[in-house]
This record gives C-alpha cells, sequence and structure tokens, in this order.
C-alpha cells in the first residue's frame, strides 16, 4: 500500500492567511475602543434609574453624565448633546451619535450608536 505524501499550506498560502488575519485585526483595533467607549456612555445613562430624574434639571443631569464619562475616560462624546425629553409620565433621555476612525489610505470606518434611557420602561 502505498502512503501519499502530506502536504500542507505552501508559503502563499501561510501569507494569505496572515495578511487576512492583520486585515481584520486592524479593523477591530481601530472600533474596538469606539465600542468599550460606547458600553461606559450606556452604562452612565442607565445609571440614572437611581437618580430622581423627574426631579433633575436638565442641566444636572447633563452634569452626571459627563462626570461619569470624565471618571470612564469617555473623551469622544459630549454630555451636551443629550437629548432630554420630558413626557406626562416618562423621562426620555437620548444620546445618538456617530464616530468616524481612518482606517488607511483613502478609507474611513464610520459607527452610528444610538443610546436611550427611558423612565417608561422601567
Amino acid at each position: 500500500m502505498k502512503q501519499h505524501k502530506q502536504r500542507g499550506l505552501s508559503a502563499l498560502g501561510v501569507l494569505l492567511v496572515l495578511a487576512i488575519a492583520g486585515f481584520f485585526l486592524t479593523i477591530a483595533a481601530a472600533i474596538g475602543p469606539l465600542y468599550l467607549d460606547n458600553s461606559f456612555v450606556n452604562a452612565a445613562l442607565q445609571s440614572l434609574s437611581n437618580e430622581p430624574i423627574h426631579k433633575l434639571s436638565d442641566s444636572k443631569i447633563r452634569r452626571r453624565l459627563q462626570d461619569s464619562f470624565t471618571i470612564n475616560n469617555v473623551r469622544d462624546v459630549n454630555a451636551k448633546d443629550t437629548v432630554i425629553e420630558r413626557k406626562k409620565t416618562a423621562t426620555i433621555v437620548r444620546l445618538d451619535y456617530e464616530r468616524r476612525v481612518h482606517l488607511f489610505a483613502n478609507v474611513d470606518i464610520v459607527v452610528v450608536f444610538e443610546n436611550t434611557y427611558d423612565t417608561s420602561t422601567l
């Protein structure tokens, strides 16, 4: 019985796999911090559940959010962009924003985040 010679990836195949892996790692390294910052933004909005939000003024709500952003080192999001909508039975705090990150050459990645805290869903 003949034994067949085993073959692995050629040098060109290995380079191709490394190039593809490097491309995806570059993208992950570029957008990973954006998603981490957004998790801190969302956590700051959800922490408003511990506050008497109906009694707080809009400026105090924004100040509490900005303090949380400062503590968590979120630099690219400004609490001044927060939209606060008050209804008879609920208060809605919304912070929607987008970030653009340069990837390479003339290619950018745009990521859009929408964060909402709604007291009517509690």
